[in-house]
């Protein structure tokens, strides 16, 4: 079996190396345009003002105060406003705020409710002088675990409130992280960053951990004494095997959640099977290129399917039908220049496709148009290294492994106006994929 090199771009996992897999460009690859110097928009400018409690309630209220003011900073969409001290408490004056500048204001209460707590948040329309939106929100007891996913809920209300589109808070980001003593493990934290956790350990390598769309199940792949392992482990349960061939790797559930593909050998090649999660059964082909096919990534209405092949001799990004068919070029392609493009996820709200690419000797984060392939491709990062990009549940966030000013991670970069920010810094953290929304509104509902 010929092992396809730099599989989603962690060459370092099978034991290979970047200078391996491709000569280095000096300059940005023809068919790309460097996307950093983005389109200015103005932002809203909004503010959160210190959430009243009930007795009791005071810490928790300044908590998720907290967690919702820093939810709106890492959305994007706006301008924070510091709250002036003067109009922190009592009737919305929205003359004064309007002075500010302001075009929304978000208040709060924590109210005791039995044995827990409502959030009643409030947004209100600083332009108009009135009431947007209310909503009530059942919260968790601030140590308990639920707690902070009803505030990044209450957070991805008012982002859908004031924008139309959903936000990315309340989800959650699995990785695999190198073992100090050898080995890996696979991680889950929050979107900020806060709660990791340590799901699962192996010996060998844990390899590319990939969410259910409904956020309840995370497939990855283990090689170790028993060989490859298709593994599916509920959130918060158990871990069962699902599969297990010569090798087996980049699963990738598709809408319905019923399905997984992956990249299994065959022979000498590498192809691009399905299979049937809940039944444990059905396996069938769905791509068989001249070459090796793997990471596997579906279009969220179940139709096309994104995937890397080396069927141009170097790996290159290509979209096809959901059963293989029809495939066509997505990455940049100059005959007889190096080209090396892996790790495709495609974005869970429209027809964009993340992927990453050498670039100045280096990979970068790119994005094209699936409904426009040969269309010029966007590179949205172009400092350090960053590899295998994940969407957010918005479409618009990503998180890449990478490395900024020596220091190495997991990072989020905004595709609209390119802020990047670090989710967690450390050596050894790989392979990030972006959860669904975990919850809603109605979650919490009273």
């Amino acid at each position: 079996m010929r092992i396809p090199g730099c599989v989603l771009g962690a060459c370092a996992f099978l034991t290979l190396t970047a200078a391996s897999a491709a000569a280095q460009e000096d300059d940005v690859p023809r068919g790309v345009t460097l996307g950093l110097v983005y389109q200015a928009s103005p932002r809203d400018r909004i503010a959160v003002r210190p959430f009243s409690a009930s007795p009791g309630l005071a810490a928790a209220a300044r908590d998720a105060q907290a967690i919702v003011a820093q939810d709106l900073d890492f959305s994007d969409r706006y301008e924070i406003v510091e709250v002036p001290g003067r109009l922190g408490a009592g009737p919305v004056d929205y003359d004064a705020w309007n002075d500010l500048g302001l075009v929304y204001l978000v208040t709060g209460a924590l109210e005791a409710d039995g044995a827990g707590a409502l959030l009643r948040v409030t947004l209100h329309d600083v332009v108009y002088g009135r009431v947007r939106e209310i909503r009530a929100f059942r919260m968790p007891m601030s140590d308990e675990r639920g707690f902070r996913l009803a505030a990044h809920t209450a957070s991805d209300e008012i982002v859908r409130w004031t924008s139309g589109e959903p936000g990315a808070a309340a989800s959650r980001v699995a990785a695999v992280r190198r073992r100090p003593g050898g080995g890996f493990e696979l991680v889950l934290l929050d979107y900020d960053g806060a709660s990791l956790e340590v799901v699962e350990r192996a010996d060998g390598l844990l390899y590319s951990p990939a969410w259910s769309p409904d956020g309840s199940r995370i497939a990855y792949t283990v090689h170790g004494g028993r060989g490859w392992q298709l593994r599916e482990r509920t959130v918060g349960g158990g871990t069962a095997v699902l599969d297990d061939r010569p090798f087996l790797i980049t699963p990738s559930y598709a809408p319905d959640g019923e399905e997984i593909s992956f990249a299994t050998a065959q022979g000498d090649d590498v192809q691009i099977f399905r299979y049937n999660a809940r039944r444990r059964c059905c396996l069938a082909r769905q791509v068989a290129g001249p070459r090796d096919d793997l990471s596997p990534t579906w279009a969220p209405d179940g139709r096309r399917i994104a995937f890397q092949s080396n069927r141009l001799v170097q790996p290159h990004i290509f979209v096809a039908s959901a059963d293989g068919g029809n495939a066509e070029l997505l990455s940049p392609y100059v005959y007889d220049e190096p080209g090396y493009y892996t790790s495709p996820d495609w974005s869970p709200t429209g027809s964009l496709v993340a992927f990453h690419g050498r670039s100045r000797g280096e990979f970068q984060v790119m994005i094209a148009d699936a409904d426009a392939p040969g269309r010029t491709v966007r590179q949205i990062t172009a400092d350090g290294v960053s590899e295998d990009p994940s969407w957010g549940p918005d479409g618009r966030h990503l998180v890449f492994a990478g490395r900024r000013g020596g220091r190495a991670g997991l990072y989020v970069i905004d595709s609209v106006t390119g802020r990047i920010r670090p989710l967690v810094l450390g050596e050894g953290y790989l392979l990030p994929d972006w959860s669904p929304a975990l919850a809603t509104a109605a979650d919490f509902a009273p």
